[in-house]
């Protein structure tokens, strides 16, 4: 093969299969055998490699297209929640504003953005008061003396978590009950011992081993 057919990016496989071809075939000729069963062989499988790279090309330009517009359906759901919304802003700027209307209508708008993520497998974390904490689901940002909540369970939410078909977008931030068993000295001689700050300085607290 000259130097200008291997620089024949488009034409690369077919020469040098048909170099190899014709080399196998003079090998076949010199021992007695038949070059032209071989030559119709070696075509289909020729044949049969182009529709494999044809193929392969063909699912590579499939997965780009799944990545580049996989959210298509999401987008266009998204779309109607938007026009929705614009519908109540518009009627808030309106010369008679009607703000039990306007209410109402981000209100529906809010449902329909809820039972949107629901359609796509978009659930809220539970984290109800008196809930007990869990740290794969729930992220503490405070924890609140409280006389009727028990200690390691919710106090209150702060930001709603949210789960994809089960696994974790994001945890929900909320206040957890440290009891009615410790008291503000105890709190207090614990941050001196720790630095001022609970040994904690981020402010999330780590409550996997609270009962």
């Amino acid at each position: 093969m000259n130097s200008e057919d291997k620089n024949d990016k488009t034409g690369q496989i077919e020469i040098s299969e048909e170099d190899e071809m014709d080399e196998v075939a003079e090998d076949m000729r010199a021992e007695g055998g038949d070059d032209k069963n071989y030559k119709e062989l070696y075509q289909r499988y020729v044949r049969l490699a182009a529709d494999f790279e044809n193929y392969k090309k063909r699912l590579a330009k499939e997965k780009a297209d799944i990545i580049a517009y996989g959210n298509e359906e999401l987008i266009k759901a998204l779309l109607n929640v938007l026009d929705n919304l614009e519908r109540a802003l518009s009627h808030a700027e309106g010369p008679e504003e009607d703000t039990k209307a306007v209410l109402e209508g981000v209100r529906l708008v809010h449902k329909q953005f809820l039972s949107l993520l629901d359609k796509f497998g978009v659930e809220p974390v539970s984290a109800e008061r008196g809930l007990e904490f869990d740290p794969r689901v729930h992220q503490a940002i405070e924890r609140v003396d409280s006389t009727d909540v028990e200690s390691g369970h919710i106090i209150s939410e702060m930001l709603r978590g949210y789960t994809l078909k089960e696994r974790l977008l994001r945890p929900a931030l909320v206040s957890v009950s440290k009891g009615r068993g410790e008291s503000r000295d105890t709190d207090s001689s614990a941050d001196k011992n720790n630095g001022g700050d609970g040994g904690n300085s981020s402010g999330i607290f780590d409550l996997t081993d609270e009962g």
